[in-house]
């Protein structure tokens, strides 16, 4: 049994009881001052100050905890019992509602935290009431205290409920602490607390040296004063401190608030253990990590000697995810073989315990639950305790616990190394099991480096990166900073969701070829490490790739000439002077993407760079072309890789097809369009056909260049033509001119059409056909009536108006040589005259007579008619010639009692004669008469004009006409006015 010593000092004063309304209740909190006095709490209104009464039972509890030798607490807990309703009437509803300080201190933590913050809430953490706890007697008032505590089971409970279980396992110099619980009404809400927790507020409000004061309101502190600041305190205190704190003595004065919370007051030391007997140590040392399964252990990690990473010394590596591992605790032997329960727990889950003498169980090897490292494992944390225990197996001392930090090292990968081309696509790539495209000679790239983690949790790790080339003798590096590393990162943060990617510091880089090529020179060489940010000169991990460079072959294999309308034009058949936009056809002859520039026809740069996939071709625009005069000629092209000047093809397997000419021909640089004919082409009549040439040349066509029109002229759906004829033809340059034909229109077609042919001759091959199909229409010749006896004229008959006269005249430009080497342009007209000599007289009967400048007659009797062809020609240089034109070959009578229609029955044709000197039209014979019309017998009194229409005169710019007004009759009577008396 253990020998005790046990003090307790125990005043109890007699109060006036005081009562007090109840006010809402709320917390309260402050930040802690070392001198207090802010006045920062809340405003007490009446009844803000007071106690539940002055009665003893105002004691509502005690507060107990369990401290060593230097005042630290032996567990955190520390609780508050509640005496019982029948000792302290309020001590259930305080246990319930009171407000309480958190968190829960005993007397020597409130002095040393008096300066921090606080606040209070109703709980009741820590609390238990005294029916709860089983004590073998009631809890008593100070007074009484010695005799309570005297009784061991009293002090066992408490301490069972602290977790120290009993005073047998008190270690000397263990005190177990006592203080009073008082209800105190504070800023109207009532609170549970011990002296040293009230003695805090008031400093908060009323300073540390603040005594309370005096008051009778219970408005201020003063109003609870003398219980607060004088009989609470000296109701139990220490008078010598025991050396947790300077001692208590009773005072006949309200005490300071700074020596209630910093003496003994309101506490007394209900036990101290003074007995000193052996007690073990119960430490543990370290913890060793292993790989493979226990006992094995041939290959050792690294030891852990605490819970942080500065605690793991390195030996042979660290585990990683897949690695099978197990632990070694050890626990140091005892000054005396002690009996003790070892018990070891990994992530807390407790995976070995064991009994024992501590002698024999030095070193404890555990494996955790699941042997094989997870992905997601970042650390172990392996917990040891050692119990000092009895053969019983109950605890005599429970040991310090103590956790070992074991570091899992991440898995990090180097994933890829990627090369990207001109066009910021992939062009190759490497990773440790596949490599994918090619690079080559000449082409310029950038570089990407991939890292991760096979790890699922996020790991800082250093990163780096070294790109190399072949020089013909050995490996160099192509960065020539930070030691060829052209990627240095540190604390990259990386895990199996979190990869991390990095351009290189080389930026753009064209590869080289090697004059002296083997087979490094084909590949190009990346060393990519990772490192354990934490570690790195112990987890330093490299990879090595390679990318193939290999020597292209560009080709340019055709050019295309491409018009306006996006049409392809046949290089074989160009047109001089047409405009084109230039088409290069490029070919990659290489088995990876290539990237090249093109030239034109100057060897200008097309603008851009293009690429061309693996074995395809591509078109790529470039200038523009206007098609020289030449029959013959070529136009350049060349493509090269974009890195090279034009010529250079050292890079490339073929240096031969890099450039070339494409031959063209032009075709004849004139066109022939037709002009067309304003009017029907009438049998048996000549009639001109005209074209017009173009020349779109910048030099005149002369007739040096011998360039001639045929026409030919075929009957409709007849092979064989039936006028055919050529004529050389000048042109100016860029410019145009007609030439003209002219050829009969045979008899016998009957309104159907007539094909016309044109094309141009070179003095090689005849070009630019042109054919059209001409409208015929027949010589019709027309006649009017017999002369009938009517009485009167038709009905509705009206002398008409006689229509206007029409002349359709014609002019035209033509081109003609000069005879000196050029050409001038002369203008033409040509139109119908109007004769002086055309003339109309009565042709029959006796009676008529010519007076005042014209012919009266009567109706009934014939008229007859001669209508000269007059040409009107121009005059002077411009004078038509007579190839240029053809007489009026067609005419045809109007008549007023036809009112001017044309037609068969209306009109008559008059018929084309000539008397060796002139051409002129007169009435065909009629019957016995001769070249005469009958006037109607009806035809009313008056003036009689007919009119002449001379057509089918064809010039190079159509067919003219001109309709002619004879001089006028005048009608007098009618033949029976000659032959029958009596007439009306």
């Amino acid at each position: 049994m253990k020998n005790t010593a046990k003090r307790l000092a125990l005043f109890f004063l007699a109060l006036t009881v005081f009562t007090s309304i109840a006010v809402p209740a709320f917390a309260l909190s402050w930040d802690g001052s070392s001198e207090g006095g802010g006045g920062h709490g809340v405003p007490a209104g009446p009844n803000g100050y007071a106690i539940r009464t002055t009665a003893p039972t105002n004691l509502i509890g005690y507060r107990f905890s369990v401290v060593d030798r230097d005042g630290n607490n032996r567990v955190t807990k520390v609780i508050d019992v509640f005496r019982r309703d029948s000792n302290a009437p309020y001590g259930s509803y305080a246990y319930e509602h009171d407000l309480k300080y958190v968190p829960k201190y005993n007397k020597k933590q409130l002095i040393a935290h008096q300066n921090g913050s606080y606040s209070t809430e109703v709980n009741s953490t820590w609390c238990y009431k005294e029916n709860e706890i089983g004590f073998a007697s009631e809890l008593p008032l100070p007074a009484d205290l010695e005799t309570w505590q005297n009784n061991t089971t009293n002090l066992n409970k408490v301490l069972a409920k602290i977790g120290i279980g009993s005073i047998e396992n008190l270690n000397g110099g263990d005190k177990i602490l006592m203080e009073q619980l008082y209800e105190v009404r504070l800023e109207g809400v009532y609170h549970a607390l011990t002296v040293t927790e009230t003695a805090i507020y008031g400093k908060h409000i009323l300073g540390a040296y603040s005594d309370g004061g005096h008051s009778t309101t219970s408005e201020s502190w003063g109003f609870i004063s003398n219980y607060v600041n004088k009989h609470y305190p000296n109701a139990l205190f220490t008078p010598d401190g025991q050396g947790l704190w300077p001692g208590a003595t009773a005072s006949d004065e309200r005490i300071a608030f700074y020596y209630i919370i910093n003496k003994g007051y309101g506490v007394g030391i209900a036990y101290t253990e003074e007995h000193e007997e052996f007690v073990p140590t119960l430490s543990v040392k370290e913890c060793r990590t292993y790989k493979g399964v226990k006992p094995n252990k041939d290959f050792h990690y690294g030891t852990s000697t605490g819970n942080t990473w500065g605690n793991w010394t390195y030996v042979s590596d660290y585990p990683v995810k897949g690695d099978k591992i197990f632990f070694s605790v050890n626990f140091p032997k005892e000054d005396e073989n002690t009996y003790v329960k070892q018990t070891v727990w990994v992530d807390g889950t407790k995976v070995g315990e064991r009994v024992g003498y501590s002698d024999d169980l030095e070193w404890f090897d555990v494996s955790p639950t699941n042997t094989t490292v997870p992905a997601a494992k970042q650390y172990y944390e392996v917990k040891a305790r050692v119990n000092w225990i009895d053969e019983n197996g109950t605890v005599l001392l429970n040991g310090a616990e103590k956790l070992f930090y074991i570091p899992v090292k991440p898995v990090a990968t180097r994933e890829k190394v990627t090369a990207y081309n001109e066009a910021g696509e992939v062009q190759s790539f490497a990773t440790a099991s596949l490599t994918s495209g090619k690079l080559y000679f000449g082409q310029k790239v950038t570089f990407q480096y991939l890292y991760g983690a096979t790890t699922s949790w996020e790991s800082e790790n250093n990163v780096t990166a070294k790109a190399q080339r072949w020089n013909g003798s050995a490996w160099a590096n192509i960065y020539s900073g930070s030691g060829g590393l052209d990627v240095n990162e540190t604390n990259v943060v990386l895990s199996s969701a979190k990869s991390y990617s990095r351009n290189s510091s080389i930026g753009e880089y064209v590869i080289p070829l090697n004059a002296n090529t083997s087979t490094n020179s084909f590949k190009l060489r990346f060393d990519l490490t990772t490192a354990w940010s934490k570690d790195a000169a112990h987890t330093t991990e490299g990879s090595t790739f390679y990318l193939p460079v290999v020597k292209s072959d560009v080709a340019i294999i055709g050019m295309r000439l491409v018009d306006s309308n996006g049409v392809y034009a046949d290089t074989d058949n160009l047109i001089v002077g047409d405009t084109y936009t230039v088409r290069y056809v490029y070919r990659n002859n290489t088995d990876c993407t290539v990237f090249v520039k093109g030239y034109n026809d100057d060897h200008s740069q097309i603008p851009g760079v293009y690429t061309i996939p693996a074995g395809e071709t591509i078109e790529v625009v470039g200038g523009t072309h206007t098609v020289p005069d030449e029959r013959e000629y070529s136009i350049w092209g060349g493509v090269y890789l974009s890195t090279v000047s034009m010529g250079n093809t050292d890079y490339e397997t073929d240096g031969s097809n890099n450039a070339r000419n494409f031959t063209c021909h032009t075709a004849l640089p004139l066109d022939l369009t037709a002009v067309e004919p304003n009017a029907a082409y009438r049998e048996s009549t000549d009639v001109i056909s005209t074209f017009r040439v173009w020349n779109r040349t910048n030099a005149d066509i002369l007739p040096s260049d011998n360039i001639s029109v045929r026409i030919r002229v075929f009957r409709k759906n007849v092979s064989r033509a039936f006028f055919t004829e050529t004529k050389n033809v000048v042109v100016p340059a860029n410019g145009s001119n007609i030439v003209y034909f002219k050829w009969t229109v045979p008899v016998g077609l009957n309104g159907s059409d007539v094909t016309v042919k044109a094309d141009i001759y070179d003095g090689r091959e005849y070009s630019n056909l042109v054919s059209d199909d001409r409208a015929t229409t027949p010589y019709s010749i027309y006649t009017t009536p017999d002369t009938q006896y009517e009485e009167n004229a038709p009905t509705g008959f009206a002398v008409p108006r006689v229509p206007s006269a029409a002349n359709t005249g014609a002019r035209w430009q033509e081109y003609e040589y000069d005879g000196k080497g050029g050409l001038r342009l002369k203008e033409y007209t040509v139109g119908i005259g109007l004769d002086s000599t055309n003339y109309i007289i009565p042709a029959t009967g006796e009676t008529e007579y010519f007076s005042d400048g014209c012919w009266h007659m009567k109706s009934g009797y014939g008229i007859s008619v001669n209508s000269r062809i007059l040409m009107e020609l121009g005059d002077g240089r411009t004078q038509a010639k007579d190839y240029m034109f053809t007489l009026p070959q067609y005419a045809y009578m109007l008549f007023p009692e036809y009112s001017y229609i044309f037609g068969d029955g209306t009109a008559a044709t008059l018929e084309l004669l000539s008397n060796g000197k002139t051409d002129y039209f007169e009435f065909y014979t009629y019957l016995d008469y001769g070249r005469v019309h009958f006037t109607p017998l009806w035809y009313p009194d008056g003036d009689y004009f007919v009119q002449v229409v001379q057509s089918d005169c064809w010039t190079p710019a159509g067919m003219i006409t001109r309709t002619i007004t004879l001089p006028r009759i005048i009608i007098e009577g009618s033949a029976y006015d000659d032959w029958y008396v009596g007439q009306r």
